[in-house]
């Protein structure tokens, strides 16, 4: 493997004897994952097996409202950089689009600011689908973006290069070639020699291309459906088992921790949206999913476990976004992270580091919101409290629901005769929070 002969050049300053050691950071993605197809969760009948999955929460903590945003990149870049679309600026996918832009390099990475505040000591290594470049970037993007290095596929197995899960160009830092071997497995390969072969302390960024389409029958070893005809004929069953294939390729990530690196190693899992529309069942809703804020499509799983959690095994309610793993690695290695952003540059991030000490920690944030925005005329936004959530459109359409009531969106209140008290003060609070928010909150 191509990554193992850069190895030699990432190694950083030793530590010195007095001074305390820094956490390792494993950050898992799964796309187009959302909280139905994970069986820790409980919000599907038929969410198909997740053993390993389910152990990390048991292990650790699982957060039931936690947002991204409705589509890939976006949610990427949010999470690495802590800050939302409107504010970083890729509110749509850009890879396959020749007059979009990619994240800029000016925005500083979750690598850029753990290496700044740790005085060089962290090493960082981004693995498997990356999605923040435009097609004419540079093939080293995510190193130009701050990674020490990176070996994945760019963009989503689209067809537009033949690329598929099974065959896929494949980048090593500024080099691609053809890669002929299943992509989870390829990418967990990588993750296992990189946790074997990193100095520490390390930031491990391994996004899977699984469960994104085109679905596909997973080697047989990887999970247990007896897959049959077309996948897209049955693209629930086929999600499932690209979920379980990642599932179990991520229990073998886990295994490659050594028990004194488990000891210094915090990981996280996260979905960058919900499932495809497709690939939903019952009680959630097709048209529900992906590229929408409703909750199918922006509600992810969000997982965590850390020896520095008090009392694992706990359930979070608290109102969570995907920014927020930028302030909680921050926080984890010692690092502010506000300071370590340009002056004048806002962070959407809240550390999640409380909830990990507190068992009763109440929700650190009183609202969450998300969006995409792949065009001037195509921007969606969502802002919920506790109880209600408020959806825009840049056309102006507007969707107010009670998820206490109706968790899967299913009455907007705003098509009623009238709104309750409590009600139509709550949107008025929802829709002026919204609107701080985007002239400068």
């Amino acid at each position: 493997m191509a990554l193992l002969t850069l190895l030699p050049l990432l190694v950083p300053a030793a530590v010195s004897p007095g001074e305390p050691s820094l956490p390792n950071l494993l950050i898992l993605v799964a796309d187009d994952v959302g909280v139905d197809r994970v069986a820790a969760y409980g919000e599907s009948p038929t969410p198909g097996p997740t053993p390993n999955l389910d152990l990390l929460a048991a292990g650790g903590l699982l957060f039931r409202n936690a947002w991204s945003n409705p589509i890939c990149s976006p949610s990427r870049a949010s999470l690495l950089t802590g800050r939302h679309p409107f504010r970083h600026g890729l509110g749509g996918n850009p890879s396959g689009h020749p007059f979009a832009e990619g994240l800029d390099l000016a925005e500083v990475l979750l690598p850029e600011l753990l290496r700044q505040g740790s005085g060089g000591l962290y090493t960082s290594v981004a693995l498997g689908k990356w999605h923040l470049n435009a097609e004419g970037d540079p093939l080293d993007h995510a190193v130009l973006s701050g990674f020490d290095a990176y070996a994945g596929a760019r963009a989503n197995f689209d067809g537009t290069n033949g690329d598929t899960f099974y065959r896929f160009h494949k980048v090593v830092d500024g080099g691609s070639r053809l890669v002929q071997r299943y992509a989870t497995t390829d990418t967990a390969d990588d993750a296992v020699r990189a946790i074997q072969s990193l100095p520490e302390p390390w930031l491990l960024y391994v996004a899977f291309q699984a469960a994104h389409t085109p679905y596909h029958a997973p080697p047989q070893a990887l999970h247990g459906f007896d897959l049959q005809g077309d996948p897209d004929a049955s693209p629930a069953l086929h999600h499932k088992a690209a979920v379980e294939a990642m599932d179990r390729e991520i229990g073998r990530i886990l295994a490659a921790l050594s028990p004194a690196q488990e000891a210094r190693t915090t990981v996280f899992f996260v979905g960058d949206n919900g499932t495809q529309n497709e690939a939903v069942e019952p009680p959630f809703i097709d048209g529900h999913g992906k590229g929408t804020t409703y909750e199918g499509g922006i509600n992810v799983p969000l997982l965590m476990r850390s020896p520095a959690i008090v009392a694992p095994g706990r359930e979070i309610a608290g109102r969570v976004s995907i920014t927020d793993l930028f302030a909680t690695a921050a926080e984890l290695a010692g690092i502010d992270a506000q300071a370590g952003l340009p002056a004048g540059r806002r962070l959407d991030s809240v550390s999640l580091v409380p909830y990990m000490r507190h068992p009763v920690q109440p929700s650190l944030r009183q609202f969450v919101f998300a969006e995409s925005a792949p065009s001037a005329n195509n921007v969606k936004r969502a802002i919920r409290g506790r109880r209600f959530k408020y959806r825009v459109r840049s056309n102006g359409t507007e969707r107010f629901y009670d998820l206490e009531r109706d968790p899967f969106e299913t009455s907007d209140l705003l098509s009623a005769p009238t709104l309750g008290e409590g009600a139509a003060r709550a949107m008025r609070i929802l829709k002026g929070e919204l609107r701080a928010l985007l002239t400068g909150g």
